[in-house]
């Protein structure tokens, strides 16, 4: 299989609203955090990604996440106060214009999607929260695969064996601690970091000077949900929204 190759894995409702979304599984990338791993976006079908978020419809793939901002009348652009990472001018558009062009095969079935996830590190929703896909595409997908990472934001963690659950605050990340889900946190500075229950992502640009050590995700593996044993994972604010995402953490 060729390297950057796209593929249709699912076309249909999604979970949160029943708005009409797509699930694209990217099979490489050169993304210097994640390193070489397989990526997915999932977005609406209907609807490019920018206008999604200034209208409000992007909460199909986003649920009531509240880095998603809030929409706006504006006649372009993005929600008012988007603190999301994912810059959606990037993936998200380019992957939604090619899909609308038609340039995409597909993948259909457990076996077929399964061959996407052979072997490799793979990124539950690069872009969108895996929440809103069913759940037998993720258990295809990872079937055969070396590991994964996968968050939610979603109230309730429909996979918590295999879904970090995201926390914006302690308080967040407590809760989902006593239903014995790991979590992944944004936090606003270091010293925020709660020892004993919580490492800094090793991935991070903070992690990095201090250890001196290049780790991506594709080595760290540590973000599978409570399947993977570990402390929970927190990692500083950082980004194209790094002053808006810190306004909402601890």
């Amino acid at each position: 299989m060729a390297e950057n190759q796209t593929f249709i894995v699912y076309e249909g409702p999604s979970l949160y609203d029943g708005a009409p979304i797509v699930m694209l599984v990217q099979t490489g990338s050169n993304n210097r955090k994640t390193g070489d791993i397989i990526q997915t976006y999932i977005i609406r079908s209907d609807i490019d990604p920018i206008a999604a978020s200034r209208t409000g419809k992007d909460s199909a793939i986003c649920g009531d996440c509240p880095h998603m901002g809030m929409p706006s009348d504006k006649a372009t652009g993005q929600a008012t106060g988007r603190s999301c990472y994912v810059t959606l001018a990037h993936g998200p558009l380019g992957k939604y214009k090619a899909y609308r062009r038609g340039a995409y095969g597909r993948a259909i079935g457990h076996a077929e999607i399964r061959a996407l996830g052979l072997g490799r590190m793979i990124r539950l929703g690069t872009y969108g929260d895996p929440s809103c896909v069913p759940t037998y595409i993720w258990t295809s997908l990872i079937s055969a695969a070396q590991g994964h990472t996968a968050y939610t934001h979603g109230a309730v963690n429909p996979l918590p064996e295999l879904i970090m659950t995201s926390a914006d605050n302690s308080t967040q990340a407590q809760d989902a601690w006593s239903r014995s889900e790991r979590t992944f946190r944004v936090i606003s500075s270091l010293d925020k970091l709660i020892k004993g229950k919580e490492i800094l992502c090793p991935a991070s640009d903070e992690a990095r000077q201090a250890s001196g050590k290049t780790v991506t995700c594709s080595t760290c593996k540590l973000c599978g949900g409570s399947s993977v044993k570990g402390k929970s994972v927190a990692i500083v604010a950082h980004g194209t929204s790094k002053r808006k995402a810190k306004e909402l953490v601890e």
